[in-house]
Protein backbone atom coordinates (compact mmCIF):
# COMPACT_ATOMS: atom_id res chain seq x y z
CA UNK A 1 0.00 0.00 0.00
CA UNK A 2 2.81 2.43 0.87
CA UNK A 3 4.48 1.81 -2.49
CA UNK A 4 1.20 2.45 -4.29
CA UNK A 5 0.58 5.72 -2.44
CA UNK A 6 4.17 6.86 -3.01
CA UNK A 7 3.90 5.97 -6.72
CA UNK A 8 0.67 7.94 -7.07
CA UNK A 9 2.20 10.94 -5.30
CA UNK A 10 5.32 10.80 -7.49
CA UNK A 11 3.26 10.46 -10.67
CA UNK A 12 1.09 13.39 -9.58
CA UNK A 13 4.10 15.59 -8.98
CA UNK A 14 5.50 14.69 -12.39
CA UNK A 15 2.16 15.51 -13.96
CA UNK A 16 2.28 18.90 -12.28
CA UNK A 17 5.39 19.78 -14.25
CA UNK A 18 3.21 20.09 -17.36
CA UNK A 19 1.52 23.11 -15.76
CA UNK A 20 4.43 25.55 -15.91
CA UNK A 21 3.84 28.40 -18.32
CA UNK A 22 6.08 31.22 -19.40
CA UNK A 23 5.89 34.26 -21.55
CA UNK A 24 3.35 36.96 -22.09
CA UNK A 25 2.80 40.39 -20.68
CA UNK A 26 4.79 40.30 -17.46
CA UNK A 27 5.02 36.53 -17.85
CA UNK A 28 8.72 35.86 -17.95
CA UNK A 29 10.27 37.27 -21.13
CA UNK A 30 13.60 38.91 -20.46
CA UNK A 31 13.53 37.99 -16.80
CA UNK A 32 10.35 40.02 -16.18
CA UNK A 33 8.52 39.26 -12.94
CA UNK A 34 5.77 36.67 -13.22
CA UNK A 35 2.30 36.65 -11.71
CA UNK A 36 1.08 33.91 -9.41
CA UNK A 37 -1.15 32.65 -12.20
CA UNK A 38 1.82 32.20 -14.54
CA UNK A 39 3.82 30.47 -11.80
CA UNK A 40 1.45 27.54 -11.63
CA UNK A 41 4.11 24.86 -11.26
CA UNK A 42 5.79 26.65 -8.38
CA UNK A 43 2.48 27.15 -6.59
CA UNK A 44 1.45 23.53 -7.09
CA UNK A 45 4.77 22.32 -5.68
CA UNK A 46 4.35 24.62 -2.68
CA UNK A 47 0.87 23.14 -2.20
CA UNK A 48 2.38 19.65 -2.38
CA UNK A 49 5.07 20.56 0.16
CA UNK A 50 2.53 21.99 2.59
CA UNK A 51 0.31 18.95 2.11
CA UNK A 52 3.25 16.63 2.77
CA UNK A 53 4.18 18.51 5.95
CA UNK A 54 0.63 18.38 7.25
CA UNK A 55 0.26 14.72 6.27
CA UNK A 56 3.51 13.75 8.00
CA UNK A 57 2.33 15.23 11.29
CA UNK A 58 -1.00 13.39 11.28
CA UNK A 59 -1.68 9.88 12.49
CA UNK A 60 0.60 7.27 14.04
CA UNK A 61 4.37 7.45 13.57
CA UNK A 62 4.60 4.26 11.50
CA UNK A 63 2.34 5.80 8.81
CA UNK A 64 4.14 9.15 8.47
CA UNK A 65 5.61 8.43 5.01
CA UNK A 66 2.26 7.27 3.68
CA UNK A 67 0.46 10.27 5.21
CA UNK A 68 3.07 12.66 3.79
CA UNK A 69 2.70 11.17 0.31
CA UNK A 70 -1.09 11.44 0.46
CA UNK A 71 -0.85 15.02 1.77
CA UNK A 72 1.53 15.95 -1.06
CA UNK A 73 -0.79 14.49 -3.67
CA UNK A 74 -3.86 16.22 -2.24
CA UNK A 75 -2.13 19.58 -1.67
CA UNK A 76 -0.42 19.64 -5.05
CA UNK A 77 -3.42 18.52 -7.06
CA UNK A 78 -5.73 20.95 -5.27
CA UNK A 79 -3.47 23.87 -6.12
CA UNK A 80 -3.03 22.54 -9.65
CA UNK A 81 -6.79 22.78 -10.31
CA UNK A 82 -6.66 26.37 -11.57
CA UNK A 83 -3.79 25.50 -13.91
CA UNK A 84 -5.66 22.72 -15.61
CA UNK A 85 -8.80 24.78 -15.85
CA UNK A 86 -7.12 27.52 -17.90
CA UNK A 87 -4.98 26.94 -20.97
CA UNK A 88 -1.75 28.89 -21.39
CA UNK A 89 -3.51 31.16 -23.89
CA UNK A 90 -6.32 31.82 -21.42
CA UNK A 91 -3.83 32.53 -18.63
CA UNK A 92 -2.25 35.08 -20.97
CA UNK A 93 -5.67 36.65 -21.59
CA UNK A 94 -6.24 36.91 -17.83
CA UNK A 95 -2.85 38.53 -17.21
CA UNK A 96 -3.46 41.05 -20.00
CA UNK A 97 -6.81 41.92 -18.39
CA UNK A 98 -4.99 42.48 -15.07
CA UNK A 99 -2.73 45.06 -16.71
CA UNK A 100 -5.68 46.68 -18.51
CA UNK A 101 -7.51 47.00 -15.19
CA UNK A 102 -4.43 48.47 -13.50
CA UNK A 103 -3.86 50.98 -16.31
CA UNK A 104 -7.49 52.18 -16.32
CA UNK A 105 -8.21 51.66 -12.60
CA UNK A 106 -11.49 50.03 -13.67
CA UNK A 107 -12.95 46.53 -13.67
CA UNK A 108 -12.53 44.48 -16.84
CA UNK A 109 -15.02 41.96 -18.16
CA UNK A 110 -14.32 39.75 -21.18
CA UNK A 111 -15.85 36.71 -22.87
CA UNK A 112 -14.32 34.34 -25.40
CA UNK A 113 -14.76 30.94 -26.97
CA UNK A 114 -12.74 28.29 -25.12
CA UNK A 115 -10.76 25.59 -26.92
CA UNK A 116 -13.45 23.03 -26.08
CA UNK A 117 -16.17 25.24 -27.61
CA UNK A 118 -17.50 26.56 -24.30
CA UNK A 119 -17.93 30.25 -23.61
CA UNK A 120 -15.55 31.58 -20.97
CA UNK A 121 -16.13 34.80 -19.05
CA UNK A 122 -13.53 36.74 -17.11
CA UNK A 123 -14.34 39.30 -14.46
CA UNK A 124 -11.45 41.34 -13.07
CA UNK A 125 -12.48 43.57 -10.19
CA UNK A 126 -11.35 47.18 -9.92
CA UNK A 127 -7.87 47.31 -8.37
CA UNK A 128 -7.79 48.16 -4.68
CA UNK A 129 -5.05 49.45 -2.37
CA UNK A 130 -2.60 46.78 -1.25
CA UNK A 131 -2.01 47.38 2.48
CA UNK A 132 1.56 46.79 3.53
CA UNK A 133 3.02 47.27 0.06
CA UNK A 134 3.01 51.06 -0.33
CA UNK A 135 0.93 53.74 -2.02
CA UNK A 136 1.88 52.69 -5.57
CA UNK A 137 0.67 49.10 -5.15
CA UNK A 138 -2.68 47.57 -6.06
CA UNK A 139 -4.40 44.24 -5.45
CA UNK A 140 -6.37 42.47 -8.21
CA UNK A 141 -9.05 39.79 -7.79
CA UNK A 142 -10.62 37.92 -10.68
CA UNK A 143 -12.93 35.03 -11.51
CA UNK A 144 -13.35 32.93 -14.64
CA UNK A 145 -16.56 31.13 -15.54
CA UNK A 146 -17.32 28.50 -18.18
CA UNK A 147 -21.09 28.85 -17.81
CA UNK A 148 -21.33 25.87 -15.46
CA UNK A 149 -18.81 26.73 -12.77
CA UNK A 150 -16.87 29.73 -11.58
CA UNK A 151 -13.23 29.60 -10.49
CA UNK A 152 -11.65 32.30 -8.30
CA UNK A 153 -8.12 33.05 -9.44
CA UNK A 154 -5.24 33.75 -7.07
CA UNK A 155 -5.30 37.36 -5.86
CA UNK A 156 -2.41 39.31 -7.37
CA UNK A 157 -0.50 42.33 -6.05
CA UNK A 158 1.21 44.74 -8.46
CA UNK A 159 3.36 47.79 -7.75
CA UNK A 160 4.23 50.61 -10.10
CA UNK A 161 7.92 50.71 -10.97
CA UNK A 162 10.02 53.87 -11.32
CA UNK A 163 9.42 53.70 -15.09
CA UNK A 164 5.64 53.75 -14.52
CA UNK A 165 5.03 50.13 -15.51
CA UNK A 166 3.13 47.67 -13.30
CA UNK A 167 5.08 44.69 -11.97
CA UNK A 168 3.76 41.74 -9.96
CA UNK A 169 5.08 41.50 -6.41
Amino acid sequence: MKKLVFSVALASMLALSACETTGGYGGGYGGAPRTQLSQCMRNALIGAAVGAAVGATQGPGENRAENAAMGAAIGGLGTYGVCRWLTAREQQRVENAYYQSLDTNRPVTQSWQGEQGDTRSLSVQQPTAAPGYGPECRRINATVSDGQSTQSLPAETFCRTSSGAWAPV
